[in-house]
């Protein structure tokens, strides 16, 4: 329990030095259609890790060994009753057929419509597969997205769950 909270305090505390402020606020609106993920375009020279340059690295929950990292980035401040996008950035280094990202939120958080799980069909190992997904935060203070990622490879289905924090501000 008690490493969990550290976990968790850490990530909040990276998220508060991450956030960033575009200076004008855009009025809450329905969320747009969502479009399949695809990995980006293939630049020349540009790794995984320079594609997502920016972006802060999803707490770990657990103990699994699952060869994927998930980065996100918030487009706003998060205020509460306000919603915010919350880009994903899924990367594994083992290619997969299919991957399955979930979203799970608690009661000071929720998640739009159809937001809570997306399918990549196939994944290729260093590819960026993005997301976007609109929350809205209830409470003020930390609140945890919880995102599992199911990945299924030689007939086995494995799994890894991340935390992503956000601080609500009113």
């Amino acid at each position: 329990m008690r490493c969990a909270q550290v976990i968790s305090l850490g990530a909040a505390m990276t998220l508060c030095a991450c956030n960033k402020d575009s200076g004008s606020a855009a009025p809450a609106a329905e969320p747009a259609a969502r479009v399949k993920p695809k990995p980006l375009p293939p630049k020349p020279g540009l790794s995984a890790a320079e594609q997502t340059a920016g972006m802060v690295q999803a707490a770990v929950l657990g103990k699994s060994q699952l060869p994927v990292e998930l980065k996100f980035e918030l487009a706003q401040r998060p205020k509460v009753g306000q919603a915010v996008d919350v880009n994903l950035a899924l990367i594994a280094q083992v290619s997969a057929s299919p991957a399955t990202i979930q979203v799970a939120a608690g009661d000071d958080v929720s998640v739009a419509a159809g937001g809570n799980q997306f399918e990549i069909p196939a994944e290729e190992a260093g590819q960026v597969y993005r997301e976007t997904l609109s929350v809205t935060p209830k409470a003020e203070g930390v609140v945890l997205l919880n995102v599992t990622v199911l990945l299924k490879r030689d007939e086995l289905l494995d799994q890894r769950a991340f935390s992503i924090p956000i601080i609500a501000e009113r």
